[in-house]
Protein backbone atom coordinates (compact mmCIF):
# COMPACT_ATOMS: atom_id res chain seq x y z
CA UNK A 1 0.00 0.00 0.00
CA UNK A 2 3.10 2.61 0.99
CA UNK A 3 4.68 1.54 -2.51
CA UNK A 4 1.09 2.70 -4.23
CA UNK A 5 0.72 5.58 -2.66
CA UNK A 6 4.84 6.27 -3.00
CA UNK A 7 4.59 5.75 -6.63
CA UNK A 8 1.43 7.69 -7.47
CA UNK A 9 2.98 10.47 -5.62
CA UNK A 10 6.04 10.21 -7.57
CA UNK A 11 3.87 10.18 -11.02
CA UNK A 12 2.35 13.22 -9.59
CA UNK A 13 5.14 15.35 -9.02
CA UNK A 14 7.04 14.48 -12.03
CA UNK A 15 3.57 15.31 -14.14
CA UNK A 16 3.29 18.84 -12.53
CA UNK A 17 6.09 20.20 -15.05
CA UNK A 18 4.85 18.93 -18.32
CA UNK A 19 0.66 19.89 -16.84
CA UNK A 20 2.54 23.44 -15.84
CA UNK A 21 3.80 24.06 -19.35
CA UNK A 22 0.61 23.17 -21.11
CA UNK A 23 -1.12 25.63 -19.42
CA UNK A 24 0.41 28.07 -21.16
CA UNK A 25 -0.58 29.28 -24.42
CA UNK A 26 0.83 31.50 -27.26
CA UNK A 27 -0.57 33.54 -30.43
CA UNK A 28 1.10 36.55 -32.45
CA UNK A 29 -1.93 38.42 -32.43
CA UNK A 30 -0.72 40.84 -35.10
CA UNK A 31 0.07 38.15 -37.56
CA UNK A 32 -3.47 36.98 -37.18
CA UNK A 33 -5.65 40.17 -36.65
CA UNK A 34 -4.24 41.65 -40.59
CA UNK A 35 -5.09 37.85 -41.89
CA UNK A 36 -8.47 38.27 -40.81
CA UNK A 37 -10.76 38.60 -43.67
CA UNK A 38 -12.57 41.19 -41.52
CA UNK A 39 -9.86 43.32 -40.84
CA UNK A 40 -8.76 43.70 -44.44
CA UNK A 41 -12.18 44.88 -45.38
CA UNK A 42 -11.64 47.48 -42.75
CA UNK A 43 -8.82 48.59 -43.76
CA UNK A 44 -9.87 48.56 -47.36
CA UNK A 45 -12.83 51.12 -46.14
CA UNK A 46 -10.14 53.81 -44.12
CA UNK A 47 -7.93 53.54 -46.80
CA UNK A 48 -10.59 54.98 -49.64
CA UNK A 49 -11.86 57.43 -46.99
CA UNK A 50 -8.24 58.51 -46.72
CA UNK A 51 -7.87 58.83 -50.33
CA UNK A 52 -10.86 60.47 -50.65
CA UNK A 53 -9.53 63.06 -48.38
CA UNK A 54 -6.24 63.10 -49.78
CA UNK A 55 -7.79 64.52 -52.88
CA UNK A 56 -9.76 66.83 -51.41
CA UNK A 57 -6.94 68.16 -49.35
CA UNK A 58 -4.97 68.50 -53.29
CA UNK A 59 -8.09 70.12 -54.64
CA UNK A 60 -7.87 73.60 -51.84
CA UNK A 61 -4.42 73.52 -52.04
CA UNK A 62 -4.27 73.55 -55.57
CA UNK A 63 -7.01 76.35 -55.10
CA UNK A 64 -4.41 78.44 -53.03
CA UNK A 65 -1.36 78.37 -55.27
CA UNK A 66 -3.69 79.56 -58.19
CA UNK A 67 -4.82 82.27 -55.67
CA UNK A 68 -1.29 82.59 -55.06
CA UNK A 69 -0.01 82.99 -58.54
CA UNK A 70 -2.72 85.29 -59.28
CA UNK A 71 -1.19 87.82 -56.57
CA UNK A 72 2.14 87.17 -57.37
CA UNK A 73 1.32 87.86 -61.34
CA UNK A 74 -0.90 91.03 -60.48
CA UNK A 75 1.36 92.84 -57.44
CA UNK A 76 2.65 95.35 -59.52
CA UNK A 77 -1.05 96.83 -60.93
CA UNK A 78 -2.68 95.96 -57.81
CA UNK A 79 -2.89 98.91 -55.02
CA UNK A 80 -1.13 98.08 -51.67
CA UNK A 81 -5.32 97.98 -50.68
CA UNK A 82 -5.82 95.15 -52.95
CA UNK A 83 -2.93 93.02 -51.76
CA UNK A 84 -3.48 92.86 -48.35
CA UNK A 85 -6.97 91.74 -48.70
CA UNK A 86 -5.82 88.97 -51.74
CA UNK A 87 -3.10 88.02 -48.93
CA UNK A 88 -5.44 87.53 -45.68
CA UNK A 89 -7.80 85.61 -47.99
CA UNK A 90 -4.81 83.21 -49.32
CA UNK A 91 -4.19 83.42 -45.37
CA UNK A 92 -7.88 82.09 -44.55
CA UNK A 93 -7.67 79.73 -47.14
CA UNK A 94 -4.66 78.27 -45.80
CA UNK A 95 -5.90 78.03 -42.03
CA UNK A 96 -9.09 76.53 -43.85
CA UNK A 97 -7.17 73.82 -45.65
CA UNK A 98 -5.48 73.38 -41.93
CA UNK A 99 -8.56 72.92 -40.20
CA UNK A 100 -9.95 70.55 -42.72
CA UNK A 101 -6.88 68.09 -43.12
CA UNK A 102 -6.82 68.07 -38.95
CA UNK A 103 -10.13 67.18 -38.88
CA UNK A 104 -9.93 64.46 -41.96
CA UNK A 105 -7.74 62.86 -39.90
CA UNK A 106 -9.58 62.89 -36.23
CA UNK A 107 -12.82 61.59 -38.68
CA UNK A 108 -10.38 58.69 -39.79
CA UNK A 109 -9.07 58.21 -36.33
CA UNK A 110 -12.48 57.76 -34.98
CA UNK A 111 -14.10 55.61 -37.67
CA UNK A 112 -11.22 53.17 -37.59
CA UNK A 113 -12.04 52.74 -33.81
CA UNK A 114 -15.55 52.17 -34.81
CA UNK A 115 -14.69 49.37 -37.50
CA UNK A 116 -12.17 47.50 -35.65
CA UNK A 117 -13.46 47.52 -32.46
CA UNK A 118 -15.61 44.44 -33.23
CA UNK A 119 -13.17 42.94 -35.19
CA UNK A 120 -10.55 42.73 -31.86
CA UNK A 121 -13.60 41.37 -29.63
CA UNK A 122 -14.32 38.67 -32.57
CA UNK A 123 -10.58 38.05 -32.16
CA UNK A 124 -10.40 38.32 -28.11
CA UNK A 125 -13.72 36.05 -28.37
CA UNK A 126 -12.01 33.43 -30.29
CA UNK A 127 -8.70 33.10 -28.49
CA UNK A 128 -11.20 33.01 -25.21
CA UNK A 129 -13.11 30.11 -26.66
CA UNK A 130 -9.94 27.93 -28.03
CA UNK A 131 -8.25 28.68 -24.33
CA UNK A 132 -11.18 27.57 -22.88
CA UNK A 133 -11.49 24.77 -24.84
CA UNK A 134 -7.45 23.37 -24.21
CA UNK A 135 -7.52 24.38 -20.52
CA UNK A 136 -5.20 27.22 -20.93
CA UNK A 137 -4.52 29.02 -17.65
CA UNK A 138 -2.99 31.78 -19.61
CA UNK A 139 -2.35 33.14 -23.53
CA UNK A 140 0.36 35.37 -24.35
CA UNK A 141 0.80 37.71 -27.05
CA UNK A 142 3.46 36.69 -28.75
CA UNK A 143 3.58 39.78 -31.85
CA UNK A 144 7.05 41.38 -32.03
CA UNK A 145 5.21 44.75 -31.47
CA UNK A 146 3.58 43.66 -27.87
CA UNK A 147 7.28 42.43 -27.01
CA UNK A 148 5.84 40.13 -24.17
CA UNK A 149 7.17 37.28 -25.39
CA UNK A 150 10.97 37.09 -25.83
CA UNK A 151 11.09 33.23 -25.43
CA UNK A 152 9.12 30.41 -26.41
CA UNK A 153 9.23 26.79 -26.80
CA UNK A 154 6.65 24.80 -25.88
CA UNK A 155 3.28 25.75 -24.45
CA UNK A 156 0.36 25.73 -26.79
CA UNK A 157 0.28 27.77 -30.23
CA UNK A 158 -3.22 28.90 -30.90
CA UNK A 159 -3.04 30.33 -34.25
CA UNK A 160 -4.59 27.80 -36.32
CA UNK A 161 -7.02 26.77 -33.72
CA UNK A 162 -8.18 30.27 -33.96
CA UNK A 163 -8.04 30.58 -37.15
CA UNK A 164 -10.76 27.59 -37.39
CA UNK A 165 -12.65 29.15 -35.08
CA UNK A 166 -12.54 32.57 -37.15
CA UNK A 167 -13.82 30.15 -39.84
CA UNK A 168 -10.55 31.78 -42.12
Amino acid sequence: MKKTITLFVIAAITSIPSFAQNTVGHINVDSLLVEMPDYKSVMTTLQADQAKFESEAKEMNAELEKGAQTLQANAGTWTELRQRQEQSRLQEAYNNIQEYMKGAQQQLQSKEIELITPVLEKLQNAIDEVAKSLNLAYVLDASQSKGIVIYSKGGVNLKSAVKNKLDF
